[in-house]
């Protein structure tokens, strides 16, 4: 786990005491760290769905298409200036069903695999933007049986439909972050790892957090009710691969409400922060947190200590409510005395740091 910590001061507080010569010499000395994070707003993030078109998944369309403003929640709160683009998982064009919805001209309007749904790239300044939202998520149910979400979202951001009709999606400057729906297994055919690869490469080999790619997938079938299974709802094993890979967001999409899962990939599409990971072991009782200069008192309900790991590999965290996250391009500076990190000493009262 990378510590997102700009900066660490070990402080020595009282100096070392000497006795007179002849006598042993004691040392009292108390450490204090301090850790300093920035909020950083993410600026520009360029955000592609991917929404598998295949039969058994209007529903799962449905509920994307109602939950737009939870989905903007922190992309607004963060200040973002977002591109979002709709891609279908057909990449081979499937063939007319006679007798069913899926006629010859349902298929033909199809857009090939890679190409954004409409052309249409919905910006911040974008009007209707939920009705917009709403037509491309709705993506229809007469795509490819063979669903290969990784393939059509490296065809996007790859020549020659980056550079032709996608032309205008990606920025130069903008973080890229991906968002895989679908009820059953990815079938592109190259191994996960070189998609990973390919999407990092498109932001550029120094900065590999500059792509995340989510995953709202069927990660367990315990939680899919009988009618999801016998539609075909399958783990999606490769999806959620990639989103372990690049510390993206994996929700189930056999969930009865999408409106909390939209909210939380508003938050990884933000970039914004939650959570702080401290770079030693405090003590609980002794944490002192300020944003931007001015305490928040744990207390206040605004933030907790927790705990991640056991043994040796526990580490300390700082977890805000999702209320009262720090704002865009503010300091949060955390002091605390070293001690066990047990989470039960949380604001019990000081043990003798100072915040400076």
């Amino acid at each position: 786990m990378t510590s997102p910590t700009i900066a660490l001061r070990r402080i020595a507080l009282p100096a070392l005491l000497a006795l007179s010569a002849g006598c042993n010499d004691y040392a009292l000395t108390q450490f204090q760290a301090q850790d300093i994070f920035n909020q950083e707003p993410a600026g520009e993030v360029d955000i592609l769905l991917v929404v598998d078109n295949s039969c058994s998944m209007d529903p799962y369309q449905a509920k994307l298409a109602a939950n737009f403003d939870n989905f903007l929640t922190y992309l607004e709160e963060g200040q973002v200036d977002y591109n979002i683009g709709v891609l279908t998982t057909s990449v081979e064009v499937p063939d007319p069903i006679p007798q069913t919805e899926c006629t010859a001209e349902v298929v033909a309007d199809i857009p090939s695999g890679g190409s954004l749904v409409g052309g249409t790239i919905i910006r911040s300044d974008t009007e209707n933007a939920d009705q917009v939202f709403s037509d491309l998520v709705n993506v229809g149910i007469c795509g490819n049986g063979y669903e290969m979400g990784l393939e059509s979202a490296y065809m996007a951001v790859t020549p020659p439909l980056s550079t032709s009709e996608n032309f205008n999606f990606l920025r130069g400057s903008a973080m890229l972050s991906m968002i895989f729906v679908s009820d059953e297994e990815d079938s592109s055919p190259l191994p996960v790892s070189d998609y990973i690869n390919t999407f990092r490469n498109v932001k550029g080999l120094d900065d590999r957090s500059a792509f995340n790619a989510s995953a709202l997938v069927v990660n367990d079938t315990a939680d899919c009710n009988q009618q999801q299974i016998q539609s075909g709802a399958t783990p999606g094993t490769r999806y959620i691969d990639v989103a372990s890979e690049t510390d993206g967001l994996l929700a189930n999409i056999c969930a009865d409400d999408f409106a909390d899962i939209l909210t939380e990939l508003s938050l990884r599409a933000s970039r914004l922060r939650d959570t702080f990971y401290l770079t030693r072991l405090p003590d609980p009782a002794s944490l002192f947190l300020t944003i931007d200069g001015v305490e928040v008192p744990c207390d206040a309900g605004q933030w907790t200590y927790q705990t991640e790991g056991e043994g040796a590999d526990m580490v300390g965290k700082i977890v805000f409510e999702r209320a009262s996250l720090p704002p865009p391009n503010s300091l949060v500076t955390v002091t605390y005395d070293y001690g066990s990190g047990d989470p039960a000493g949380f604001c019990t009262g000081s043990t003798g740091a100072t915040a400076e």
